[in-house]
């Protein structure tokens, strides 16, 4: 546990309507939170990829695979599919390279990440070998144990991405939690992040002092402002996040002029 001290936005009124006030509380909070897994457990670690521009190479030509290579197009990949047949979702596809053959020993060179989904377990299981050698991340549809990445069901809702994983177990129980998830998710906190992802960049902008720019990002990180969302709307959530940085402004702490205003 560690002791820390942060302003957080309290809203009141007054005669005029409602206002910002600052209070400080003292918090016992952990800075970084530690997720027990057992040591050696298969897919016990969760990470996000970038894959703009990245070389990807799926193997397999249908449905599976299509799926596959619906979410690598759209994260900006550079697809290669190989496979003797392509289903039609792959036929049509635009933006990937289609290779229409059998698989053959060698075909990933050059992939930076790869997607096995032929159809045949045996032969997955054999790409995935070549995979391993070549010291290659891959996912495997079938035995999903046969490669070192699992793929989460996931939905996205603006900029927040909620994946789910049953670390093997079930791809069906991850699909039906991921729909029980995304029904009662509140759509306050898409607005909530669409508002802090400009204005933490502007907070990194123009708070200078790093102890100072963290409190600010905490007081605008704080889920007080999904309550005001949902009472108030967006925009008046808009209106306080600026009011809040041009008020560190007119304090003239540790920031740079001009950059509160907008």
């Amino acid at each position: 546990m560690v002791r820390a001290t942060v302003s957080v936005p309290l809203w009141a009124r007054n005669g005029r309507g409602p206002y910002i006030q600052f209070a400080t509380i003292r918090l016992l909070t952990p800075l970084r939170e530690e997720v027990s897994v057992v040591r050696g457990a298969a897919f016990g670690y969760p990470v996000f990829l970038d894959l703009r521009d990245l070389k990807v190479k799926v193997i397999g030509g249908g449905g599976v695979a299509a799926r596959k290579v619906r979410g690598l197009v759209k994260a900006g990949a550079r697809v290669t599919v190989i496979a003797p047949r392509f289903c039609p979702a792959l036929a049509r596809r635009n933006g990937i390279v289609r290779v229409k053959r059998a698989y053959r020993n060698g075909d990933l060179k050059g992939a930076r990440l790869l997607f096995v989904a032929t159809g045949d377990p045996a032969l997955n299981g054999a790409i995935a070998a070549e995979a391993e050698r070549r010291g290659l991340w891959a996912n495997v549809a079938s035995p999903p144990d046969a490669g070192r990445i699992s793929l989460p069901a996931s939905f996205r809702r603006g900029p927040l991405c909620v994946a789910v994983s049953t670390g093997g177990a079930s791809a069906a129980a991850a699909s039906a939690l991921r729909k029980d998830l995304s029904a009662h998710l509140d759509p306050a906190w898409s607005a909530f992040l669409r508002l802090l992802k400009v204005r933490r960049q502007r907070v990194q902008q123009a708070v200078l002092d790093p102890a100072h720019r963290r409190r600010v990002l905490l007081a605008l990180g704080d889920p007080i402002w999904v309550t005001l969302i949902r009472s108030k709307g967006a925009r008046a959530a808009a209106r306080r996040m600026d009011e809040l940085i041009g008020r560190l402004e007119r304090a003239g702490a540790g920031v740079r002029k001009g950059m509160g205003r907008r």
